[in-house]
């Protein structure tokens, strides 16, 4: 009985303690977009790149953290070369400051909720579908056409997902995930895993 009451309670413990942080993913309402020149379509000739944003709701629960970093980011068990080609990462409040290392050290308040876009450019789509997509939202541009550097606006995330379930559910074959790394006072690193919801 003794052993029943210390597992018990060893067990509500450790149910008490909290990560440094809390992730809760978010279906985004920022615009899906196409931007042909990406480099990945380079390599597949009949492909091309749709940028998804991801959006995460972050709180921080403790007062010992001192660095949030969005750098170890792992999509298809590889990792992203960070804030260059493969994604981009926002406030949402304030697109205009990219985040490229670190999160602000004024948003790791305890308890203070924020929220960040990361722009996910690596997800492929065959040029053929992506036609389709035009006509369904009334795009009236060719691939052909288009400059360096033209972006295509589609719709809102969550309305994307709606209209397109066969493409969203190409993306959930493979378990993606993105990994936030943390330092805390004393040195210590924390590493937490979300897998991303497509």
């Amino acid at each position: 009985m003794k052993k029943l009451m210390i597992f018990i309670f060893l067990t509500l413990i450790s149910c008490n303690v909290k990560e440094p942080i809390s992730i809760k993913e978010l279906i985004s309402d920022e615009i899906v977009t196409i931007r042909p020149d990406y480099q990945k379509s380079e390599i597949k000739k009949d492909s091309v790149p749709i940028t998804i944003p991801i959006e995460f709701e972050i709180t921080a629960n403790t007062e010992n953290l001192r660095n949030l970093g969005l750098y170890f980011i792992s999509i298809n068990n590889q990792r992203l070369l960070d804030d260059i080609n493969d994604y981009q990462t926002y406030y949402k409040d304030n697109k205009t400051e990219r985040i490229f290392f670190a999160l602000n050290k004024d948003d790791l308040v305890t308890q203070k909720k924020f929220h960040i876009i990361i722009k996910i450019r690596t997800q492929m789509i065959s040029r053929e579908v992506a036609e389709t997509i035009l006509k369904k939202y009334n795009i009236n541009k060719s691939f052909e056409n288009l400059k360096f550097r033209d972006t295509i606006k589609l719709i809102g995330y969550n309305q994307f997902r709606k209209d397109n379930p066969d493409i969203v559910e190409d993306f959930r074959r493979v378990s993606d995930s993105i990994v936030f790394s943390m330092s805390l006072k004393g040195g210590e690193r924390v590493h937490i895993s979300k897998k991303i919801n497509w």
